[in-house]
């Protein structure tokens, strides 16, 4: 790790998400420190990287690049990352975080500390935990995976890697989530369900049955209506490793 009196910090990301984290970071006494891998370090977020837009849409004090060439002296120059990429592209944000990880860059944890985490709950790296999150006892979640504001997760769940659970969802007991799933806004899972690998679960849905590879559902009850896919393709970017 870079030895920088201050620590530099890549948000991946050109969103509004992106926005939200740089926020979280300059203000870090609104995350629960046991997850931001950065404990007595001074953390700047200097560069925010998206090749998917021209620029970005709100005002801030970072370098922005959209070049996949300025991707090398990007890394070369920070020590942690966080990727800023939410809604069905979980699968991006788990390989994109791989990459860095393999160019010894370290994830930051953001959990917010007004989420409420059972002491026996274990939080996978890079986690993204919002406010108002509660994740109860002996729940498991994979790395890179994001639980938006208001979402619980019940005792004994789990969740695989780049999951993203978002705004309201409530995920009962004892149910298992594969890789890469997608839980919209508002819906419910009951308790004992399976939702595996590339699921998408639609907003306001009520999951009373298991969900196969890549189904998307959505209503109450919820069912199938397409299949999903997650296209995505690391080649396009410069890593040097």
């Amino acid at each position: 790790m870079k030895n920088n009196k201050i620590k530099n910090a890549l948000i991946w990301g050109g969103g509004l998400r992106s926005l939200k984290i740089h926020t979280c970071l300059n203000n870090l006494s609104n995350l629960n420190k046991k997850y931001i891998n950065a404990k007595n370090n001074k953390i700047k977020t200097k560069y925010i990287f998206d090749t998917f837009i021209k620029n970005l849409n709100f005002k801030i004090n970072s370098i922005f690049s959209n070049k996949s060439a300025d991707l090398n002296k990007i890394i070369n120059d920070c020590s942690f990352f966080v990727v800023a990429v939410g809604a069905g592209h979980g699968k991006a944000r788990y390989l994109i975080s791989k990459e860095l990880e393999r160019e010894n860059l370290l994830p930051l944890g953001i959990v917010n500390k007004f989420s409420i985490i059972d002491e026996t709950a274990i939080i996978g790296k890079g986690a993204q935990i919002e406010p108002g999150a509660i994740i109860q006892g002996h729940c498991k979640i994979g790395d890179y995976c994001i639980v938006n504001t208001n979402a619980t997760l019940d005792h004994g769940s789990t969740m695989g890697n780049g999951c993203h659970i978002m705004t309201g969802a409530s995920i009962a007991g004892r149910v298992e989530i594969g890789d890469y799933v997608s839980v919209g806004t508002n819906s419910t899972i009951l308790p004992d369900i399976k939702i595996a690998s590339g699921a998408y679960i639609g907003a306001g849905s009520v999951v009373t049955k298991d969900v196969k590879k890549n189904e998307v559902v959505t209503g109450n009850p919820a069912k199938k209506i397409k299949l999903n896919t997650h296209k995505f393709d690391l080649s396009s970017f410069k890593f040097k490793n």
